[in-house]
């Protein structure tokens, strides 16, 4: 398999190439449609078991939840039948039982979407794993370019994959597109989809790619701009070309990701540059938006109303998601799990609120399903709580059901610390369709995807040109990835010439809208 055709994503370029993208946000179907779900992870009960399963269902259709996006991949494992990973090897799943079968039996018959959430590049946590696991395969104890692991500048491997292995990327493409080809599923979510932070990459075979393209010798610097774009540059490969590749599959199908929101929120567009996902993660999600090659953006916005500066940091974020979805879409993700029952529920009321300019998000997804409030996060189990402003804390499992019930109805709790009883009034009060995608549900343009087979030196990272044999002549510049696979979507309907830049070979394609184009494109 290939990796992805790659636009230069440098500050300026995407509003070079798709200037007609709007940067605002959601049409007045907002007012009647909005993306409610949870996020169910797969370290807690949440669909495990058959009952399990029927609970969920009962406590989305409660909430009016309409979405559940359930963890099925966890570290290179699979909740569900893989003809490439193997099977989890949690106890908690009956033999024979497939968590994600089920759940969409049991969602789509009463009208919730199933998204596939699968953690993306980290494939191991250590402990024990199964000989035909990936890590066992190609960890870091791997001869070579056998060895696809994400290193640290200090040569530490913490159970990463490294998209700047174009094997890495292809194996990890390939994964998301045999679960489509298998599952009825509403969509796939692309989960730790970056590094671990700007010291991470080092992979032997990324560094020689990068060398190679740039022309240097030796291990470049972790603040080296060019080095830090081209890791930004491996991660969107791996989006776009599952963007690409799923749209050719089954072209209805929602490519989401879960994206980082740490930190303070950017309060204008040169702020963004300056975000921990763009600096430190080199995780640029605002110019998947800006390209199209996710259909949904939805940032982890994981901050505690009841501490002043991550409140405010939670309302820069959603303010400048409203406002900056470019004819795609955001869901807001609140993490539930560090706020009270009335906190997380005046969150979800701003994310919902218009931006100062008029804009609506598309919803809100809410981490976690299994831990819905302060008082059933196990983590504070162990320590954590003493700044809590209610004390003494403890864990109140009976506060989940309080929490879906407080989504759609007007309720009240006992505070777990204080006795208090806490009054709420809901934000889901009526059931709510799921937006419409147009782009994929009216389509009006097409895409293409391809491979290089021939190259004067290298396919890999080589450079193309496609231009529209039309009036306007419109030109698109393009990369190869790693293995000399290229692709390109929101491309008007009509007939290109492509052209490998530096080459006198060329080849016309024919764009159809809502179609793949597929081509093998040979240059000498």
């Amino acid at each position: 398999m290939g990796l992805t055709i790659s636009f230069l994503l440098t500050p300026g370029w995407l509003s070079h190439w798709f200037p007609s993208r709007a940067i605002a946000t959601m049409p007045p179907q907002t007012q009647t449609a909005e993306f409610r779900a949870f996020w169910v992870d797969a370290f807690n009960p949440g669909f495990k078991t058959p009952q399990e399963v029927t609970k969920l269902i009962a406590d989305a259709k409660r909430a009016n939840a309409n979405a559940i996006v359930a963890q099925v991949r966890r570290r290179g494992d699979a909740f569900y039948t893989s003809a490439i990973e193997p099977r989890t090897l949690d106890p908690n799943v009956p033999a024979g039982f497939d968590p994600l079968q089920d759940l969409i039996d049991k969602a789509h018959a009463v009208g919730i979407e199933v998204h596939a959430w699968m953690v993306t590049l980290p494939v191991s946590a250590g402990g024990k794993l199964p000989p035909n696991h990936i890590w066992q395969q190609h960890g870091p104890n791997a001869p070579g370019k056998d060895n696809w692991a994400m290193l640290t500048y200090g040569g530490e491997s913490k159970g990463f994959l490294d998209p700047g292995h174009p094997d890495a990327l292809d194996y990890t493409v390939s994964v998301y597109l045999d679960l489509l080809k298998r599952y009825d599923v509403d969509g796939v979510q692309l989960d730790y989809v970056r590094y671990g932070g700007p010291t991470w990459g080092y992979n032997p075979t990324a560094i020689a790619r990068f060398n190679q393209q740039t022309g240097r010798t030796g291990k470049p610097a972790p603040a080296d701009p060019a080095w830090m774009q081209w890791r930004r540059d491996q991660v969107t490969n791996l989006v776009r070309k599952l963007y690409v590749e799923a749209l050719a599959i089954k072209p209805r199908v929602k490519i989401t990701a879960a994206t980082i929101a740490w930190g303070d929120g950017p309060k204008n567009d040169s702020d963004w540059y300056k975000t921990q996902p763009y600096k430190e993660v080199l995780q640029d999600w605002r110019a998947w938006l800006e390209e199209g090659i996710i259909d949904m953006a939805m940032p982890m916005t994981y901050q505690r109303e009841y501490k002043p500066q991550q409140k405010l940091g939670y309302n820069h974020w959603i303010e400048y998601a409203k406002n900056h979805q470019y004819n795609r879409q955001i869901a807001i993700g609140p993490g539930n799990y560090l706020n009270y029952i009335e906190d997380t529920l005046a969150q979800i009321r701003r994310a919902e609120a218009p931006s100062a300019t008029g804009n609506h998000v598309a919803g809100t997804v809410l981490y976690s399903y299994a831990s819905s409030n302060i008082y059933t996060n196990g983590e504070l189990r162990s320590g954590g709580s003493g700044d809590l402003p209610r004390q003494p804390w403890k864990f109140v499992s009976q506060s989940n059901d309080w929490f879906y019930t407080a989504l759609s109805q007007p309720s009240q709790y006992v505070d777990g610390a204080t006795g208090r009883t806490v009054e709420t009034q809901p934000v889901w009060a009526t059931p709510a369709a799921v937006p419409d995608l147009p782009w994929k549900s009216q389509p009006t343009t097409g895409a293409i995807a391809g491979n290089l087979q021939r190259c004067d030196r290298t396919c890999d990272g080589a450079n193309l040109t496609l231009q529209a044999i039309d009036g306007n002549g419109k030109v698109r510049q393009l990369r190869a990835d790693g293995k000399g696979w290229f692709g390109a979507i929101e491309l008007s309907p009509g007939t290109y010439q492509l052209k490998v830049d530096g080459s006198q070979i060329q080849q016309t394609v024919n764009v159809v809208a809502g179609e793949v184009t597929k081509m093998n494109f040979g240059a000498s």
